[in-house]
């Protein structure tokens, strides 16, 4: 780890060194440069011992200085593009093959390291003159050197990271940093399994001003009249994952005993249509209620595992209440729900997270099966445990961003994680527009 580190860090300054020629650079003073020690523990893994992680971030930044009205309402944020190393104490994790026979075999080998890059985004919850208390918001992709265990799926993942901590100032150029931080790698079902690690660490960092350090411009400036308005918007959003669902073990004609491993699993498309209301009520905050029709493939395999539970004699379709067997159709993958969602919007670009409860489900037609109402999926009926994905029972959660385009801001695209239950069930990718909208009365 040490030789890696000091490649690193050799890297880094050479960057520095070839950038100080820039005269824009040197007469800039929103640049910064941070780099931070990160130590912890992965919470939770499937070992005796929880491993501790170990890292080094490196990070290049801008300060804002309040000269859109946007950076003053957020006090004066930051933000800028980070490089991350990560490495653990893991002795040997579990990975699941097949032999020349057929058979699922485990070995045990180590986990490897992790590599990250992407943006991040730096706020205070209280500035003053000599300290900060912070937070700090981080996303892009992570490089596992080793996957396919039980906790990694995939070479490349989802990097997600919050953070909390004081700043203190040190002259006008150098910022010392204490954070304690939650980090979250996982592939977005793209590729089982998809357990993913979390992490929680403390992070020290030192922050440094070649140039000292921007003139802020006072909250006192006024800034143009906000007036609430609501819209009409629409969107499309498209997913892809791999099923969770294991189909049953069986045994074929030359005696080999087949059953999915999580990298056999097909994959499914997923996808929404979406229309309902977008409401600015605050120069920061907003917020969207809409309906949601859904559609995914992974229907199909629900009703594939049906026909095959049927043949086995499952106790759903044999005991005083069996339920029925259909056959599956296109249209018994449709899904309509109502959902809300939160909105901070840092300019044109809006962190966002909401939820859904669902309405209705297609796979009732036909039948004199109703839907269960309520939160708790233990009150499912057989038939909804039986044909429904796992992705689409009861209620779901999302989190992600949106970035929106245009002079009048009419269009958007936007990133979110489709969550149900705490477990994340794909990664959407959405375009939207605006149809319409109107300003309050004055």
């Amino acid at each position: 780890m040490r030789n890696r580190i000091a490649v690193v860090l050799l890297a880094l300054c050479l960057h520095w060194a070839a950038w100080a020629q820039s005269p824009t650079l040197l007469n800039d003073s929103h640049t910064f440069y941070e780099a931070d020690l990160r130590y912890g523990k992965f919470l939770p893994f499937d070992v005796e011992n929880i491993p501790s992680v170990y890292g080094l971030d490196l990070k290049i930044g801008r300060q804002t200085d309040g000269r859109a009205a946007w950076e003053r309402d957020f006090n004066y944020p930051s933000y800028g593009v980070f490089f991350r190393y990560s490495t653990n104490n893991m002795d040997s994790v579990k990975y699941v093959g097949r032999d020349e026979n057929g058979y699922e075999r485990a070995t045990w080998e180590p986990l490897g390291d992790c590599y990250s890059l992407g943006g991040f985004l730096n706020g205070h919850f209280y500035r003053g003159k000599y300290w900060s208390l912070d937070y700090g918001l981080m996303g892009g992709l992570s490089f596992w050197t080793r996957h396919g265990n039980i906790i990694i799926g995939s070479v490349a993942n989802v990097h997600l990271s919050m953070e909390v901590g004081p700043t203190v100032r040190v002259g006008n150029q150098f910022d010392l940093l204490l954070r304690y931080q939650l980090s979250h790698t996982s592939n977005a079902a793209l590729r089982l399994p998809n357990r993913g690690t979390n992490a929680l660490c403390w992070q020290v960092g030192l922050r440094y001003h070649p140039n000292g350090r921007p003139e802020l411009v006072p909250k006192a400036k006024p800034r143009p009249a906000f007036q609430k308005y609501t819209s009409l918007f629409a969107t499309e959003t498209v997913g892809i994952l791999q099923t969770n669902e294991w189909m049953r073990s069986h045994q074929t004609a030359d005696g080999t005993m087949v059953s999915d491993l999580p990298f056999e699993r097909p994959y499914y498309f997923a996808d929404q249509v979406q229309l309902g209301l977008h409401r600015q009520f605050h120069p920061k905050f907003s917020y969207d209620v809409a309906f949601d029709l859904c559609w995914t493939g992974e229907t199909k395999r629900m009703y594939e595992k049906a026909h095959q539970m049927h043949a086995e004699g499952h106790e759903y379709f044999t005991g005083d209440n069996p339920i029925p067997l259909i056959e599956y159709g296109f249209g018994r993958s449709l899904h309509l729900a109502t959902s809300f969602l939160f909105e901070v919007n840092y300019n044109r670009f809006a962190f966002c997270i909401g939820g859904a409860y669902y309405l209705w489900h297609s796979i009732y037609h036909g039948t004199d099966q109703k839907k269960t109402w309520g939160l708790a999926e233990s009150s499912e009926s057989h038939f909804e445990d039986t044909y429904l994905p796992p992705c689409y029972r009861t209620f779901y959660e999302r989190m992600g961003f949106k970035y929106y385009m245009g002079e009048r801001r009419n269009l958007f695209a936007g990133c979110f994680m489709k969550v149900h239950s705490g477990v994340i069930d794909y990664a959407e990718f959405t375009f939207g527009i605006n149809l319409f909208g109107w300003e309050d009365k004055k």
